[in-house]
């Protein structure tokens, strides 16, 4: 076993250890707690500011926490003791989508020029973020019990939030976003749950379910801008109930594969949140610096996508790829991801895609609308002070298609091919995408019913396909 893989399977393992406590003496299955918790976004309201160029609007989230294990509990996150109990949190991420992804482009305030951030986190994609909703001391505070007027309900416990955003065109104005709840209660107050077993560490965090809600941008009542789910603009593309047969916590024969709770418990089981930040314009930039004496010297290396097409493809595929998938993380920590092994058939789309009536979405040519994946946004993350560029446009890009299959398929002559017959590009920009000065053509071959389609080159569902 190589340096590499020992340490994913170390990984793996102390997560897996953290969901569930299971000796002798200790019974407490913090999915059993996560059952008490459940996220609702209750009612969007979207208000435009004065008339400008770009146009900022201002979201309001009515929101609560309610027990599903008992209707009549309905969590007061500024009193119990599961949310005021360090280290609890709870943030409302907003971002917005021009079509087929997420851009989050314009932040706040709609500014595109450099910024130079004295600490690390600042990203060139990130949604606006409005934290500390548990803590009513918060200086200054962010969340608010609802009243009637401020809600139009006088239900318990409902809580709201406003945050101001500033959407601008990238290709193209948004017409909708999309509202994130994400954070962690303790083990700490959960009725049924002894959460005081020694062998649990101590207020440890339950991994609760992160909840997301579309919204438009558009003119509409008060309070009334949520979208119902089937008005979801987006498609979705896999299926979360495939990624839990193998993201369980158990040994599937190439070591332990731990269940889908990141960033700190903080996200959970919610692949709509995970595209929100995870977008083609985001890179791992914000954790990116001068290398000081003694550590990695990948902390400063180029910048690494991981827009969600390609960093999920890119860590499931480590021992297929040529190059090893290394992204800088929270507090520049570096973390290589060439020691994965896929459990099952790693060109079995099916596996993770959705697959309906006889089409996939893993099939040529990808949805119109999806953008380009950044490789480089010209930050200056070497440089002192250090900026972060948060304008997209000048961002170096691979075309889309290539983006997704490069993933895997990263050898140079392979990528070569993918840009003498398919047209691809991995430095363009997405005005050239946009304005068609780069076309890929793959689904000429590899699109459904073609002689190289994505069926036969993986062999699904037993067709074959002679390299």
């Amino acid at each position: 076993m190589n340096a590499a893989t020992a340490m994913v399977r170390t990984m793996a393992v102390a997560a897996a250890t953290a969901f569930l406590a299971s000796t002798a003496n200790a019974t407490v299955d913090l999915r059993e707690a996560a059952k008490h918790f459940q996220y609702n976004i209750e009612k969007i309201g979207v208000t435009p500011g004065p008339a400008a160029t770009p146009q900022s609007y201002s979201v309001k989230v009515v929101f609560s926490v309610t027990d599903p294990t008992d209707s009549t509990n309905v969590w007061d996150i500024q009193n119990a003791l599961p949310f005021t109990t360090a280290p609890a949190q709870l943030t409302l991420d907003i971002g917005w989508d021009p079509g087929a992804d997420f851009t989050n482009t314009g932040g706040a305030t709609g500014s595109l020029a450099l910024t130079s951030p004295l600490a690390l986190g600042t990203g060139a994609a990130l949604p606006v973020q409005v934290r500390n909703l548990v803590n009513k001391a918060a200086v200054p505070v962010t969340a608010f019990p609802c009243t009637l007027a401020d809600c139009a309900t006088s239900a318990p416990n409902r809580f709201f939030a406003i945050a101001k955003v500033t959407p601008t065109a990238f290709p193209a104005l948004p017409m909708t976003g999309r509202v994130v709840l994400e954070g962690r209660p303790v083990c700490k107050g959960v009725s049924g749950i002894n959460c005081d077993d020694p062998p649990v560490p101590p207020n440890i965090n339950i991994p609760v379910t992160t909840a997301t809600a579309n919204f438009t941008f558009a003119q509409t009542g008060t309070l009334a801008a949520k979208l119902p789910l089937t008005q979801d603009p987006r498609r979705p593309v896999v299926a979360i109930e495939k990624c839990k047969g193998c993201h369980d916590g158990k040994d599937h024969g190439t070591g332990i594969v731990p269940k889908l709770s990141l960033h700190g418990e903080n996200r959970n089981e919610n692949l709509g949140a995970c595209v929100v930040c995870h977008n083609p314009n985001q890179t791992d930039v914000p954790y990116r610096r001068p290398v000081h004496a003694g550590e990695d010297a990948r902390i400063g290396g180029p910048e690494v996508a991981i827009d969600f097409k390609v960093m999920v493809h890119s860590i499931h595929s480590g021992g297929f790829r040529e190059q090893p998938f290394v992204v800088i993380g929270r507090n520049s920590s570096v973390n290589d991801f060439s020691g994965v092994r896929f459990p099952k058939e790693l060109r079995n789309c099916t596996l993770c895609h959705i697959d309906s009536g006889g089409k996939g979405t893993f099939e040529l040519p990808l949805r119109a609308g999806v953008l380009g994946t950044t490789i480089k946004t010209q930050s200056g993350y070497l440089a002192t002070p250090r900026t972060i560029d948060v304008d997209p446009s000048n961002d170096t890009k691979i075309s889309p298609t290539a983006a997704v299959c490069s993933s895997c398929h990263d050898k140079s002559e392979v990528k070569s091919h993918m840009v003498r017959t398919g047209g691809a590009s991995f430095a363009t920009t997405q005005k050239a995408l946009s304005d068609r000065i780069v076309v890929e053509r793959c689904a000429s071959c590899h699109g459904p019913g073609k002689d190289e389609d994505v069926r036969k080159a993986h062999e699904i569902r037993g067709s074959r396909h002679d390299d």
